[in-house]
């Protein structure tokens, strides 16, 4: 299979929020100089060929400075000729009028801005370090210099966030006629600063109500939900994560950063230490082809077209409703899933319980 999709990590953050569990360190200019150089020496082992999405993440790639910008850029130049979609994560309070130019310069056609929620005082109990009033400025310069493709990020289950908050934000977003939205709900992860203190996150029944209020909000807006979490005005659905959904392959680079080719998941080592050294281990994971089949239903579950049957029996030469039959028809019966012009998809009911039926493919 082709691999058409690239993922670059830059694990600099000025900060660490209380509920983030990805690949992260304290910005430092110094390593961030040596960790351009060994992210460069990683990106020459990658094929120049057509690469059709990339997607820089962190972390927080806006946390790098001009000059490391422009660099990072300037490597990436030649792997970002053709592509349709050139994304960059950026934090309000680390992005000014003069990178937004770096990058529009550079062919970033995308932007993915982490905003969490528009009420200054929950951003406080999750130790983000912005306010509306810049996110409503990066906006604003963003789309005065061109940009045409803005998504935010938002989340709910967040210390002391009511329904109210969340309606609030909805009618905030609705007056920045955006592109794209992420809306998570807080998933308390070992490590991270809200497990700690022992924050209690949302019950199924809370968790529900307030997804179905989302989506509802969201419609009427003229957000069309397309992934579990994610919502998109026509034509603007993020075509690199759509890679990850349908199961097909990339290429990961950076401090804990993973591929997929074929068969295999590539894992980084997540040691800062061992990679600016040039030490860039990984570890190769060996999928089976019954593994590599369940993930991809598991990822194309999560979309509301679903899996497409016709391409995955092209795949793996396996008939998914055969393969799977009792699964399947259980959950058919139950109106949780249902096969509409040769994709297998969750309903409305089936996209909320979605773990539950994951399970049933497993037996």
């Amino acid at each position: 299979m082709e691999t058409r999709s690239l993922y670059v990590h830059i694990p600099f953050c000025e900060s660490i929020c209380s509920y983030c569990d990805f690949c992260k360190v304290y910005y430092d200019q110094k390593q961030s100089d040596l960790y351009l150089q060994r992210l460069n020496e990683e990106l020459s082992q990658i094929e120049q060929h057509h690469l059709k999405t990339i997607y820089i993440g962190g972390g927080t790639p806006s946390a790098l400075n001009d000059e490391q910008l422009e660099k990072l850029m300037s490597m990436l130049k030649t792997y970002s000729l053709e592509v349709e979609e050139y994304c960059m994560e950026v934090n309000p309070e680390s992005m000014d009028y003069y990178k937004l130019k770096i990058l529009k310069k550079s062919g970033i056609n995308r932007l993915s801005i982490g905003v969490q929620t528009f009420q200054d005082h929950l951003l406080k109990e999750i130790d983000r370090h912005h306010n509306t009033t810049q996110v409503k400025n990066i906006i604003k310069y963003a789309k005065e210099i061109g940009f045409d493709n803005i998504s935010i990020d938002l989340m709910y289950g967040l210390p002391k966030q009511t329904k109210e908050d969340i309606k609030k934000d909805i009618e905030v977003l609705q007056t920045l006629n955006l592109q794209h939205v992420s809306y998570y709900s807080l998933i308390l992860e070992e490590g991270t600063i809200l497990k700690y203190k022992n924050y209690q996150p949302l019950d199924e029944e809370s968790e529900y109500q307030l997804t179905l209020f989302i989506d509802q909000e969201l419609e009427k807006i003229g957000f069309e939900k397309y992934e579990i979490s994610n919502y998109a005005k026509q034509g603007y659905q993020s075509k690199h994560n759509l890679t990850y959904w349908y199961y097909d392959n990339y290429y990961g680079i950076g401090l804990g950063a993973c591929s997929k080719i074929d068969g295999q998941i590539i894992e980084h080592s997540r040691s800062l230490t061992k990679y600016l050294n040039g030490d860039f281990k990984t570890t190769t994971i060996d999928e089976t082809k019954e593994e590599t089949m369940f993930n991809q239903i598991m990822m194309s579950l999560r979309l509301k077209e679903g899996l497409d049957l016709k391409k995955f029996k092209e795949r793996y030469q396996e008939d998914a409703c055969i393969l799977y039959k009792e699964a399947v028809t259980r959950n058919i019966e139950k109106g949780r899933l249902m096969i509409e012009n040769d994709y297998l998809k969750a309903t409305q009911e089936g996209q909320y319980v979605l773990n539950d039926i994951l399970i049933d493919f497993m037996k």
